[in-house]
């Protein structure tokens, strides 16, 4: 990848070339995921390929495509076949095409750059008329729409930046989780039931804010919900995961969200998008989020689930009805699930009787432990050292004792990991 001062400059040289010529001229450094599916898309247009939206109803016309194989043989575009996100490949280092776009012809180049530090993966796109100025619309209209007709579409995506670049944003396909609402140790399941099948159903838009401490089970409840809308049987919807610390600003996140329709959004701590922990909140940032999220909430087919620590880490402006629809708070661990997740964790049904006893249940629910807290005791408990002892009470309170001891520091350091409120209930 080139250094972003080599990047711009070459950037600036080719501008400078066809702006000589009287042409107007548009480059965009890509990563190879988009700039695949940009080619793939071209081609399926070319090859007359069923598309959404179908072609009738784009406001541009793909006229000709070409390959181009060095020194500079133009040819008819040789497909080599299809990988695994349904996206043609070909050998050619890059593709050309004519594209009708508001009456004007645009030249497209989408040419692989050697370099040593490796391949720089770009678009060009040129116009006939130096006056016109949709050689930038043209590319981003053609990038979602190449997003929204590649395999992508109808998965579980991660996003995640390329560098520090903000335009580098690069997609992970992941596999469906594995847990279910079976695995969520709530009394009530009744919203998250609903969530679900509004997903199913795509017939009204939700967004739901989970708050609550680390280990209260927010991200496994998320986790479960994305596995049951991947199981829909009717079309497809498109997951995307972001973590916080993924650096991509919110207003770019829903950006790209909106290339897939319907789409189901998932936001980590969302709080860290729009300000910091100490909530000194960037105002220019948190007004482009509610610009953002506004937009957002608009579609029918638009779902979103964010998480938070504390709900005052997100702005009340954020967090306020309409922006959100159900704040749902994540707390202890029901005492009444403690055998339950025992033995989900343990496979072991003798060691989770023994989390039936009173003083034993009477002692996790004081200290108001949280689900991650219990699958810590159960990973110490199965350690070899255990195996005689695991099933005497006396073993799991000292052990209880041992590992609340451990983090208590932490707690006073305002971590409060795996206990919920602090340690006022000695």
């Amino acid at each position: 990848m080139l250094p972003p001062k080599r990047r711009d400059n070459l950037k600036e040289k080719i501008e400078g070339i066809t702006n000589k010529f009287g042409v107007s001229a548009y480059t965009r450094i890509l990563n190879y995921e988009i700039f695949q599916t940009i080619k793939s898309y071209l081609l399926k247009l070319y090859n007359g390929d069923k598309v959404v939206p179908p072609p009738s109803e784009l406001p541009f016309k793909v006229e000709d495509v070409f390959s181009f194989i060095p020194p500079g043989i133009l040819t008819f575009p040789t497909i080599v076949g299809i990988d695994p996100l349904e996206n043609y490949a070909s050998f050619e280092n890059a593709l050309l095409a004519i594209v009708r776009y508001n009456d004007k012809r645009y030249f497209l180049s989408l040419p692989i750059i050697p370099d040593r530090f490796g391949n720089l993966y770009s678009i060009f796109v040129v116009g006939e008329d130096p006056e016109e100025l949709y050689s930038i619309e043209l590319t981003n209209l053609l990038t979602k729409l190449a997003i929204r007709n590649s395999g992508y579409y109808g998965k579980f995506l991660r996003l995640s930046l390329v560098g520090e670049n903000i335009e580098r944003v690069k997609f992970k396909v992941l596999p469906s989780p594995t847990i279910t609402l079976n695995d969520i140790y709530l009394k009530d399941k009744s919203d998250l039931e609903d969530f679900i099948e509004a997903v199913k159903r795509k017939n009204y838009g939700l967004r739901y804010l989970f708050v609550g401490e680390p280990g209260t089970g927010k991200t496994d409840t998320v986790k479960a919900i994305i596995a049951e809308c991947l199981k829909s049987e009717s079309d497809g919807i498109t997951v995307i995961e972001v973590d916080a610390g993924c650096k991509i600003p919110l207003n770019i996140i829903f950006e790209y969200a909106e290339i897939f329709s319907p789409v189901l959004l998932c936001i980590d701590d969302i709080d860290l998008l729009v300000g910091t922990r100490d909530k000194l909140f960037n105002p220019k940032e948190l007004s482009s989020a509610l610009q953002a999220l506004d937009g957002f909430v608009k579609r029918d087919d638009h779902y979103l689930i964010a998480t938070t620590n504390d709900r005052h880490l997100v702005d009340i402006a954020l967090r306020r009805p309409g922006r959100f629809d159900l704040i749902i708070e994540f707390k202890e661990l029901d005492p009444d699930f403690y055998p339950s997740l025992v033995l989900r964790e343990s496979k072991d049904e003798r060691l989770s009787e023994i989390f039936k006893e009173e003083k034993i249940r009477k002692k996790l629910a004081n200290l108001k432990v949280t689900g991650a807290f219990l699958v810590t005791l159960v990973k110490h408990l199965l350690k070899q050292r255990y195996n005689e002892t695991k099933y005497d009470p006396h073993t799991v309170l000292a052990l209880i004792d041992k590992l609340h001891k451990s983090f208590k520091f932490e707690v006073k350091q305002e971590e409060k990991l795996g206990f919920v409120g602090g340690f006022e209930h000695e």
